[in-house]
């Protein structure tokens, strides 16, 4: 791959596959990127990758905004990598594309999709085994007549809104 071609390059004419990664996650939110990076940490320790990751960041990237940060980073990196192994003759056979080329996002989003599908997979079989509890979200409630301000913000459940 040539420079302007979105890729990222070195001085030395290098790929730096995990800027790749990292451009994606500026227009993440910050919980979102925070997380994603530190599933490319470890990544990047996996000594399955040392030889295929420039195959895994461009798909990651393009998945980056669909893969929520559910999992332990470790666990997911781990599915990262599985996917990878089995799959990186066609990510290879995309990557080295003309489409890439045209425009890396759409050619990689099919790979994208199948990474975030095994991801969510993994996720709903954990909840269902209750093996992964999701964080209920709070409610905050707030009334417009002033009334029930002695509980605020903790209310009655039950209490009837008028």
């Amino acid at each position: 791959m040539r420079p302007g071609c979105g890729q990222a390059t070195a001085l030395d004419g290098t790929m730096h596959h995990r800027q790749i990664l990292d451009m994606a996650l500026r227009d993440l939110p910050a919980e979102k990127a925070a997380y994603l990076s530190r599933v490319a940490d470890n990544l990047s320790r996996d000594p399955v990758l040392d030889e295929r990751s420039h195959l895994l960041y461009p798909v990651l990237a393009a998945a980056a905004r669909g893969i929520e940060p559910v999992l332990e980073p470790a666990e997911c990196a781990t599915l990262v990598t599985g996917f990878l192994t089995s799959h990186a003759e066609g990510i290879a056979q995309t990557l080295y594309s003309a489409a890439y080329l045209r425009d890396g996002v759409r050619a990689m989003a099919p790979w994208a999709a199948r990474l975030q599908a095994d991801i969510s997979s993994t996720i709903l079989d954990q909840l269902a085994q209750g093996q992964l509890q999701l964080a209920e979200p709070k409610v905050w409630r707030f009334r417009a007549d002033g009334r029930g301000d002695a509980d605020f913000p903790y209310g009655d459940e039950d209490q009837e809104m008028d």
